[in-house]
């Protein structure tokens, strides 16, 4: 393991403090799904006996059919899933604020180390015509990973963290604008200059931070998003047993 950078927490730290907020975030969403999604379900269930529900306030099993096969009993099912929903909407914004804690204090630590390894293997690529074009066929995750190790340790966590920018970062469109650079300031076709370019490691770098960036700002917008949704089917539910 490589001696700790000066000002930056240590990888013991940093861990601890995302392992909290990870568990601190799936806490809430338990507790919002068990209070907002089972309390709602069962103020719901309270109601099926209303008037716009008579076939359940008839008795016997022709009730019990009516209420198994009615509308309002799969208004009742859904809204029951909504604590699901609420706990896995904890999960998702537990692990953007655990990589905002990685962003904050290994951000540029990563986006260097990683720009660098990414520019060393389509450095090292064969020259073949169109061979750039295919540079995110020649990345692996499980190299890239091991080069992280010492900034983020070893783990499914940074192999997630790898696998993310990968996916997400535009190779053929920042090679592309890489070359157009380099033709012009004049300078020589890849692979005839000097083995490490700095410009292509500036351009990985900058553009893997703003992708760590974005993959660590959380959003509130599918939380929103559930919260219509669990209101809208309430309100469907009551009009129908009302």
């Amino acid at each position: 393991m490589s001696p700790e950078p000066i000002g930056q927490p240590s990888l013991v730290r940093t861990g601890a403090k995302a392992g909290l907020s990870f568990a601190g975030s799936v806490i809430k969403g338990s507790l919002l799904g068990l209070i907002l999604g089972g309390g709602v379900f069962f103020f719901y269930l309270g109601q099926l006996h209303g008037p716009g529900n008579t076939a359940a306030r008839a008795g016997g099993a022709g009730a019990i059919l009516a209420l198994v096969t009615s509308p309002p009993l799969l208004v009742a099912v859904l809204l029951l899933l909504f604590v699901a929903v609420y706990a896995m909407l904890g999960v998702q914004q537990g692990r953007a604020r655990a990589m905002q804690h990685l962003v904050a204090a290994r951000g540029e630590a990563v986006s260097q180390r990683l720009g660098g390894a990414i520019a060393g293997r389509i450095e090292a690529m064969p020259r073949a015509h169109g061979t750039l074009q295919r540079a995110a066929e020649w990345l692996s995750v499980d190299a890239l990973s091991k080069q992280l190790a010492p900034v983020l340790g070893e783990g499914r966590a940074v192999r997630s963290v790898v696998s993310f920018v990968l996916d997400r970062l535009p190779l053929s469109e920042m090679l592309a604008e890489w070359q157009q650079s380099r033709a012009e300031h004049g300078e020589p076709p890849v692979g005839e200059g000097a083995a490490q370019d700095p410009a292509l490691r500036a351009l990985l770098t900058r553009r893997i931070r703003e992708t760590l960036q974005d993959m660590a700002t959380p959003s509130r917008k599918p939380l929103y998003i559930a919260l219509g949704a669990h209101a809208a089917l309430l309100g469907v539910g009551l009009w129908l047993v009302s």
